[in-house]
């Protein structure tokens, strides 16, 4: 039999290897690959919005945009003007 077996998440790992050998930025590393992967697979499914929007909903969802900018903008400096 072989010493590497296959992984669905992993890919190849090496049987041979303890949890020990491996190193803490590894695990750090693969953790940020899972997560990347992971985040790039939802992106992906909604890619494409499912549902038929009116043009009065497509401004009135921008403007909800603008605003929600304006104040983190407005909060950021508020903080700033606190602190400084």
């Amino acid at each position: 039999m072989s010493e590497n077996k296959m992984c669905e998440d992993k890919g190849v790992i090496n049987m041979t290897d303890s949890v020990a050998d491996i190193s803490q930025k590894g695990r750090i590393i693969h953790l940020v690959k899972e997560w990347k992967r992971k985040v790039e697979k939802i992106n992906q499914k909604y890619s494409k919005p499912r549902l038929k929007m009116t043009p009065l909903v497509k401004i009135s969802l921008l403007a909800l945009r603008i605003y929600l900018i304006m104040l983190v903008i407005i909060l950021v400096y508020k903080f700033y003007t606190l602190v400084r």
